[in-house]
C-alpha cells in the first residue's frame, strides 16, 4: 500500500460535482427578492406552508437576521439566483444548539439536485459552528423536500399533514473545516467570474 493511500483519506475520496454556492448578506435582499417572485404560488406554499403574497415575502426578508443566520445561494450564468437555503439559528432564551433548513429552487431549476446539495451546505456549516441538530419542517405533501428528509436519513414525526425532521451533527474536525474554506472560496470566484463574464457579454 502507497504512503498517499494512507495519509488523509478523506481526500482521497471521489470528490462530488462542484456547485458554488455563495454566501448571501443583507445587501443581497434584493435579488431575494427577485428570487421568490419568480417562484409559482405552488412553490410559494409548499416553501412557506400556506399561501403567501409578495408583501409578505418582502416581510419574511427583512425579518431575517443576516448576522446571526446563513444564507446560501447559487447563482447560474445570467447572475440569477436559481436556489437559496435560510439555515435559521435558534433563538430561544436558553442556546438549545438547533438550526432550521429551508430552501426554495426557481421553476426551471428544479429536478436538478439543488435543494439536497444545499442542504449538504448547510450541514457543513451546522458541522463547523457548534450546532447540534438541524431540523426541517414541512408539510407531508413536499416530495422535493420529503426526498431530502429520507436520502439524509433523518429522524421523523408527520402529523396533521405536516413532516418535521432532525439530523443530530457530527463535532467539527479538520477536513470539514478545510472542506467549508475551500467551498466557500471557490464560490466567491466563481460569482467573480460570472459577473465579468456576464458584464462583458452584455450590450453597450
Amino acid at each position: 500500500m502507497s504512503t498517499e493511500s494512507t495519509v488523509l483519506p478523506y481526500f482521497n475520496q471521489p470528490a462530488p460535482e462542484i456547485v458554488p454556492m455563495v454566501h448571501l448578506e443583507a445587501g443581497h435582499k434584493r435579488v431575494l427578492m427577485q428570487h421568490f417572485r419568480t417562484l409559482t404560488s405552488r412553490d410559494r406554499y409548499l416553501r412557506f406552508g400556506c399561501a403567501i403574497s409578495d408583501e409578505q415575502m418582502q416581510n419574511y426578508i427583512n425579518q431575517i437576521d443576516f448576522n446571526q443566520d446563513e444564507i446560501f445561494g447559487i447563482f447560474n450564468h445570467k447572475l440569477e439566483l436559481i436556489a437559496v437555503a435560510h439555515i435559521g439559528i435558534s433563538r430561544m432564551p436558553k442556546d438549545t444548539g438547533e438550526a432550521e433548513f429551508g430552501v426554495s429552487v426557481i421553476p426551471k431549476a428544479q429536478g436538478k439536485g439543488f435543494g439536497y446539495r444545499l442542504f449538504q451546505r448547510a450541514v457543513l456549516f451546522a458541522r463547523n459552528h457548534g450546532i447540534q441538530t438541524l431540523t426541517l419542517q414541512c408539510l407531508s405533501e413536499n416530495g422535493p423536500m420529503m426526498h431530502i428528509v429520507r436520502k439524509a436519513g433523518m429522524t421523523v414525526q408527520s402529523s396533521h399533514g405536516e413532516t418535521m425532521a432532525s439530523l443530530k451533527i457530527p463535532p467539527a474536525n479538520l477536513p470539514s473545516v478545510l472542506d467549508e474554506w475551500m467551498q466557500s472560496a471557490s464560490a466567491k470566484a466563481d460569482l467573480a467570474i460570472k459577473k465579468m463574464t456576464y458584464r462583458a457579454a452584455a450590450p453597450s
